[in-house]
């Protein structure tokens, strides 16, 4: 399946549910919202053909490699 509006409305929608939750249960830190937001991240930096910062710093060579 290819990524299009629908599926970005529908992955947007149940982001703001899981925040919505976390709020409801006063949850600051709730794992499912940042495993969503991690994926969304992930997402857009290789639909752009780069690689996540996070990634850059933990797995690349200290000189830029």
């Amino acid at each position: 399946m290819k990524f299009n509006k629908k599926l970005e409305k529908a992955i947007n929608e149940d982001l703001e549910a899981r925040k919505a939750r976390a709020r409801f249960y006063e949850i600051e830190h709730d794992k499912y919202v940042a495993e969503l937001e991690k994926e969304i991240e992930f997402y857009e930096y290789i639909s752009k053909g780069e690689v996540p910062p996070t990634w850059v710093a933990r797995y690349c060579e200290e000189d830029g490699e």
